[in-house]
């Protein structure tokens, strides 16, 4: 056979190969032929999670993948109310000498204002109750719910609770199509998730946009809202104004959260939303629904984060957790053996990452009920039991957070501290002359970038360590190293925290 033979017969098998191994790759993904009738999915709610994961050929390839959005979005649009809030503003803020004037020539009642806010709710209960944001809803002096259909109605019955951000709205009708709800302690980032709503007004009702699971238990979020417990989802699904109290889903077409606000620069969305998770808010309605109000756990301590220098002087591999600045007298912590200094690390072997994660899991806790605390006392970990209880009206959270500073004079940590005297004590508004006064902080300084202020009262080194005065606290000072981390605590008001300063080397 000659050498031209033989490239001739190598070239047409290797075509052929290639030909076949296409066919072959074409008919595992599905992949059909325009006018061919493609195979209809199955519908997603269909399929468990455990048979989603044993069956590539079932929901892997593109056809499922697309139809499966396809079928979530079928399922699920019917279930998303518009809701449309006309809010009073009442005697609204008005320039020096102008207030007067006003009262003279116009009744009181028609300085209100109104406007109106458009916002999103989901079906809960095929009886007529719809669970939103609180912020959609709130001074609301008509609410109008407008269904997927376009039939109105008026809401007959509203209930909030301004903590969560969340809110119930009921409606004189029966029948309606209730969304299944799903367990949104079981979602994990990385999971598509579909988010559903009214963004920008009428004309965008029932928007679909889609996305995965960017984080879980997001707080500190800026929301202008101190009191509000935070413990959110976070998603790249594109929210935007509007979709405020909308539905988040997972891929079974199951409520995950309640689509409530944005991270943005712009007003619009730059890829960061933020969901309050399903427990929360089924926990919530069921409060508002059956008691008229939300009953939620506290164990009475004051918290705040552990930064590095804090972990370090506590001895702490990492810094998580919460540290207890404070205890309330009587309360459930009180009685427990819990103490000051003590680091909560987890809550029924749930890590706590930090205050606003702990805060979050007690309020979900039913009062009465005994729990486990993971606790790091002096670098040891400890086990301790608690029974929470409920949170007492006058206490603006379930577990309230002392946001202290994060981040003597040994020279160069730049605080000149001073003993006490009576005059002093007059002059800052202080309780008594026991501790040691921070009468001026360097700009620029350890002391300055851990947001020590002239006024503190420094009342430890250490967590059991007190100090009465400046000989106190300069011979606990000298037990330490340069670039140890030190433990303060410091009194500003009537509130504490701990700082963890590392000391510099000399």
């Amino acid at each position: 056979m000659s050498k031209t033979v033989s490239r001739i017969f190598l070239a047409i098998s290797l075509f052929s190969f290639g030909f076949i191994a296409a066919l072959v790759m074409l008919t595992d993904l599905n992949w059909t032929e325009k006018g061919e009738a493609a195979k209809p999915a199955e519908p997603i709610a269909t399929v468990s999670k455990t048979d989603a994961a044993l069956q590539p050929n079932a929901q892997g390839t593109l056809e499922g993948f697309n139809n499966a959005f396809v079928q979530i979005a079928k399922k699920v649009t019917p279930s998303v109310v518009t809701i449309k809030t006309k809010q009073v503003i009442e005697h609204p803020d008005l320039p020096p000498g102008f207030d007067d004037f006003f009262n003279r020539f116009f009744p009181r009642q028609q300085q209100d204002m109104t406007q109106q806010v458009l916002g999103s709710g989901v079906i809960v209960r095929d009886d007529g109750y719809i669970l939103t944001n609180n912020h959609v809803v709130a001074r609301g002096k008509e609410i109008t719910v407008t269904l997927y259909d376009g039939r109105e109605f008026k809401a007959q019955n509203v209930m909030t609770d301004p903590r969560s951000d969340l809110a119930v709205v009921q409606i004189d009708q029966s029948n309606l199509p209730a969304i299944e709800i799903g367990d949104s302690d079981e979602l994990q980032v990385g999971e598509w998730v579909i988010a559903i709503g009214s963004p920008f007004g009428e004309q965008l009702q029932h928007t679909v946009t889609a996305g995965i699971v960017s984080a879980k238990g997001r707080t500190d979020i800026n929301l202008r809202q101190p009191s509000m417990i935070q413990d959110f989802i976070q998603t790249d699904a594109a929210i935007n104004p509007g979709n405020s109290g909308g539905a988040l889903v997972n891929i079974y077409g199951q409520l995950v959260g309640i689509n409530s606000a944005i991270a943005t620069q712009s007003g619009g969305y730059q890829g960061i939303g933020f969901s309050i998770p399903a427990n929360m808010a089924v926990k919530v309605m069921n409060d508002l629904i059956n008691k008229g109000e939300v009953t939620r756990a506290y164990i009475g301590v004051t918290i705040q984060e552990v930064d590095n220098d804090i972990a370090r002087a506590m001895k702490m591999d990492r810094p998580y957790g919460a540290a207890v600045n404070g205890i309330r007298d009587g309360s459930p912590a009180a009685k427990s053996n819990l103490k000051v200094g003590d680091v909560i690390t987890a809550v029924d072997g749930t890590t706590i990452k930090g205050p606003g994660d702990l805060q979050a899991k007690i309020s979900v806790l039913d009062p009465g009920t005994k729990h486990q605390l993971t606790v790091i006392r002096n670098g040891n970990q400890r086990q301790l039991s608690i029974t929470v209880g409920e949170m007492p009206s006058q206490y603006g959270m379930a577990s309230e957070e002392s946001q202290g500073p994060q981040g003597t004079t040994r020279g160069s940590l730049g605080m000149s501290l001073s003993n006490i005297t009576p005059q002093m004590a007059q002059q800052y508004n202080l309780p008594t002359t026991t501790g040691v006064l921070v009468t001026a902080v360097q700009p620029g300084s350890p002391a300055a970038d851990k947001g020590i202020q002239r006024g503190d009262v420094i009342t430890h080194v250490g967590v059991d360590n007190p100090v009465e005065n400046m000989e106190d606290f300069q011979n606990a000072i000298e037990t330490y190293n340069p670039g140890d981390s030190v433990l303060l605590r410091v009194q500003r008001g009537d509130r504490s925290f701990f700082v963890g300063i590392s000391i510099p080397e000399e």
